[in-house]
């Protein structure tokens, strides 16, 4: 594994590792769980596991990849990087309505409870969301913040590692 040298790529890699340790939560919780029984949602654990879904999944997702389209993206589009950039960009596309609609399921289901509909679905698309953002992530890790170190000059990397703080 390389050094992470740049400032924005230190604060990216943060949020992966923290989004990773989610991920695994969450993935362990379905997997102990059928598809077909909902789990109580006002149970302490389960509770516990929707409010960061609700909230780290959904929100986090929203904010990290905006700040990247927004803000990284076009700084290493700028730097002759538009392929792996469109590549990122185009997955977040597909993983962002995954994220929003797992986040609507989850507040959903902390203010009502799970039905067995309701359960169906936040199950299957947690394990697709699993599946989805760690890979993406894994992508990241391995190409963008290598990008991000050889492309960005040092003072862009502090204003946009400045502007990612900002979004927090």
């Amino acid at each position: 594994m390389f050094t992470i040298t740049s400032k924005v790529g230190q604060l990216l890699h943060q949020d992966h590792l923290q989004a990773i340790a989610l991920l695994q939560k969450l993935e362990e919780f379905l997997i102990g769980q059928t598809s077909k029984r909902p789990p109580d949602a006002k149970n302490e654990t389960v509770a516990a596991l929707l409010k960061s879904v609700a909230t780290v999944i959904d929100d986090e997702i929203t904010r990290h990849f905006g700040f990247e389209e927004g803000h990284l993206f076009p700084a290493l589009a700028e730097a002759g990087e538009n392929g792996m950039t469109s590549f990122l960009a185009h997955e977040h596309g597909m993983i962002r309505p995954v994220a929003q609609e797992l986040g609507k399921l989850a507040r959903a289901a902390m203010q009502d409870g799970f039905t067995e509909e309701s359960w169906k679905q936040f199950h299957s698309l947690g394990l697709e969301m699993v599946e989805r953002e760690i890979f993406h992530i894994q992508k990241e890790e391995m190409g963008l913040l290598s990008a991000v170190a050889a492309l960005i000059d040092p003072q862009t990397d502090a204003e946009l590692a400045m502007k990612f703080a900002e979004s927090n």
